[in-house]
């Protein structure tokens, strides 16, 4: 279960697809949360940071370029679920269920996703 105190949200499973320009050889890549893996066959590399904490996650590297457009600037993509929280404000006030012989917990559970987020980078 989750014990959030009133105004903190937990942020989980962030993640990062960042694909590089076709110019890009190989990168040497470092981040400070989590586990990056670039892929040297498909130039992206996948960074799984998971729960945000009070640490500020950072990615830096190099990058070794090759003959080609390196002014290609693909867009990063961003992944992350808030549980228990509901972003729309939208709230269930009431539930019923009926023609059921045994008495089923009631419950609603709440949860926030990212749906498909990029950066865009210049």
């Amino acid at each position: 279960g989750h014990s959030l105190s009133k105004g903190t949200m937990a942020i989980e499973e962030v993640a990062l697809t960042i694909p590089f320009p076709k110019a890009v050889r190989t990168t040497n890549l470092t981040v400070n949360v989590g586990t990056c893996l670039y892929d040297e066959a498909t130039k992206v590399a996948k960074w799984t940071i998971g729960k945000l904490s009070s640490k500020n996650p950072q990615l830096t590297g190099t990058m070794v370029l090759q003959g080609g457009n390196t002014d290609e600037h693909p867009p990063i993509q961003l992944h992350w679920k808030v549980p228990m929280a509901s972003v729309s404000g939208i709230a269930i006030s009431s539930l019923q269920l009926t023609n059921e012989r045994y008495r089923p917990y009631k419950g609603v559970r709440t949860i926030t996703r990212s749906g498909k987020f990029q950066v865009r980078t210049a």
